[in-house]
């Protein structure tokens, strides 16, 4: 009888251990390298098991990266990263699926992006179709739109005109003489400015960028104040609407090269009367940017720009330093 029992026994084992090692499996904890999941020896899992992350996402499953585990406990085990995908970060609730044992990971490709359907029923994740992988550009480059806001800084003693080398001059109604003639050539200083864009990519590393940027350009206190004797006040502007190749050099880090339409305006008020003076220039710009992972979806890009547009017989040159969030919308 005793025999016959541990025999059941056994069996049992032999059949539910294979099961519960395949069950759903989570990330409770994981920073940078290294994590924890929520199974451990009583699941049947060891040291060297490797594991695709996946993360669940309406009605798709995307691959994020691969673990191995280090340490086994009872009921929960150490991991440590072996693979990542582009500008990805394994997170609290992504879920691991066993691969075989004693397979090495490094005859495998690291970067493989599977993309799985998935149907949902009475609460249970079933899989419905496995695709082919896909390239590993269409996670670097998505379609994306973004924001950002920062500063404008003119280069050089001419630029600080940014395209409105002017003078106001104060005129004596009663004679019609030039009483006094305010220098605008050498007005603005540090300014700050918006920006909103839109990548479209076309290649593994390549995308078009479109770009709006609008600055308020800041008078120097010194000119204001001459201004300001006369009754007079002044306020500036550029926008700027660009369009640029996009060059992602790797997963985070990026170029763009492009054309720029420049628009300065500069509106002078004196009592019932306001001017307004706008210019409209080509130049070039380019810029470097770096994608800061805040989520899967989700970046904080700093940009630092650099611009040249020309002004009559002189170049108007100015930096622009700018931060914000990035958010990609779809896949191409």
């Amino acid at each position: 009888m005793m025999l016959r029992l541990l025999l059941v026994l056994s069996l049992a084992w032999g059949i539910l251990a294979p099961s519960a090692a395949q069950s759903v499996i989570k990330i409770l904890q994981f920073d940078k390298a290294a994590g924890i999941i929520d199974c451990g020896e009583n699941a049947g899992l060891r040291v060297g098991d490797v594991f695709e992350v996946n993360r669940y996402a309406g009605d798709f499953v995307y691959w994020i990266g691969r673990v191995e585990v280090v340490v086994v406990k009872p009921k929960m085990a150490g991991v440590k990263t072996l693979a990542l995908a582009d500008n990805a970060i394994i997170q609290t609730g992504d879920v691991l699926e066993l691969r075989k044992r004693n397979s090495d990971p490094l005859l495998e490709k690291p970067r493989e992006a599977v993309k799985t359907a998935v149907a949902t029923r009475q609460g249970k994740i079933e899989t419905v179709e496995r695709g082919a992988a896909t390239p590993s550009w269409s996670r670097a480059n998505p379609i994306m739109l973004g924001f950002s806001s920062g500063v404008l800084q003119p280069l050089f003693d001419v630029s600080q005109s940014l395209g409105l080398n002017l003078s106001v001059q104060i005129i004596d109604p009663s004679n019609n003489e030039v009483v006094r003639q305010i220098d605008m050539s050498h007005a603005y200083a540090a300014s700050y400015a918006l920006q909103a864009y839109g990548s479209l990519p076309f290649a593994e590393r390549l995308a078009l960028n479109l770009d709006y940027a609008f600055a308020w350009l800041n008078v120097r206190s010194g000119v204001e104040s001459s201004l300001l004797d006369v009754g007079v006040k002044a306020s500036g502007s550029l926008m700027k609407i660009g369009a640029a190749l996009n060059w992602r050099l790797n997963g985070r880090l990026q170029l763009d090269t492009g054309v720029g339409l420049f628009l300065p305006q500069l509106t002078v008020t004196g009592g019932r009367q306001t001017i307004t003076v706008s210019e409209r220039q080509w130049g070039v710009t380019t810029s470097a940017s770096y994608f800061i992972p805040l989520g899967a979806a989700v970046w904080l890009k700093p940009v630092l720009g650099y611009n040249i547009f020309r002004d009559d017989d002189a170049f108007i040159h100015y930096l622009n330093f700018q931060i914000g969030p990035s958010f990609a919308i779809k896949k191409p």
